[in-house]
């Protein structure tokens, strides 16, 4: 005489037969980069490499090693809606050859809160803390900032390159 099993115990029977395979995917955990929500992946990590290649070449004054790391189409509108203070990829190297020189001295921090990639593009969501140093006419100028900020970035073949935001 074949013996039936109940429904629960069939259930349990199904279930048991498949947990070994779901155990296998079980394993597998989403690493992010601490304190954040930012996937660590190779995208992300060439992202954030070129966004502290900025940062250094930033504290170093180094204003050729910062224009390789802008598009030939950076565009920056400064934030206003005023046209007059906007500029291109030749105006960022003016601004960075003359802001750059009158810095003294430069703390620079950047806290990564989130980077959006959609196609070729990237926003880089961060809170910048610095500090500077300017030299004045009427005498040396301490500033601090203490600020979100977005960067903007495009992929240009296997490198990114900041469009706006440097």
């Amino acid at each position: 005489m074949r013996r039936r099993m109940r429904p629960g115990v069939r259930l349990l029977a199904a279930i048991s037969l498949f947990l070994p395979l779901a155990s296998i995917g079980a394993c597998a955990h989403t690493e992010y980069y601490p304190g954040t929500t930012i996937l660590r992946n190779e995208e992300n990590q060439k992202i954030i490499e070129t966004v502290e290649q900025y940062r250094r070449r930033m504290l170093e004054h180094n204003v050729e090693g910062l224009l390789v790391l802008a598009s030939q189409s950076y565009f920056e509108d400064s934030g206003t809606p005023r046209s007059d203070d906007d500029y291109g990829y030749e105006g960022l190297r003016h601004v960075l050859a003359n802001k750059l020189k009158m810095v003294k001295s430069l703390r620079y921090e950047i806290e990564y809160q989130n980077i959006i990639v959609r196609g070729k593009q990237a926003e880089v969501q961060v809170f910048l803390d610095g500090s500077f140093e300017l030299a004045a006419e009427g005498g040396d100028r301490y500033r601090r900032v203490n600020d979100y900020h977005r960067f903007l970035l495009e992929q240009e073949g296997d490198q990114w390159k900041f469009v706006r935001g440097m």
